[in-house]
């Protein structure tokens, strides 16, 4: 039953990967407002849309699910400032034209929960392949 959950939860995780890289191509402007005085924010949006989608790719491959899972918290601390300076410029959700300033900073609570999972999957890999 641990491992149908473990499975589950790690195609979820790549689901909503592939749902965050689509979302990048749909609203590039909306993710572009978050990334001021950046060179290349468009490049840069279509960029991580395609690491998103092969990131999501590679957890799916149990091979390299273990490094996966920890290349995928990586990317998501790298890419806290950018919800941190769209929290405190007040910048809305990509695709709306304003948000509660109270759910931009409630979006940060999410990207430690996003680690956490992506490392529950790497350490639950671990496990079954001991």
């Amino acid at each position: 039953m641990k491992r149908i959950l473990h499975i589950g939860s790690t195609y979820a995780f790549a689901l909503l990967f592939i749902a965050a890289g689509v979302f990048h191509v749909i609203e590039p402007s909306g993710f572009a407002r978050m990334m001021s005085g950046w060179p290349f924010p468009y490049g840069i949006i279509y960029a991580t849309a395609c690491l998103e989608w092969l990131l999501a790719v590679l957890l799916l491959l149990p091979n390299v699910r273990i490094v996966a899972a920890k290349m995928i918290a990586v990317y998501l601390v790298l890419i806290f400032p950018a919800n941190l300076f769209a929290a405190r410029e007040g910048i809305p959700f990509p695709g709306q034209e304003s948000t509660e300033q109270a759910l931009l900073w409630m979006r940060l609570i999410g990207q430690p929960i996003l680690i956490g999972w992506a490392m529950s999957i790497a350490k639950r890999e671990k496990k079954l392949k001991q």
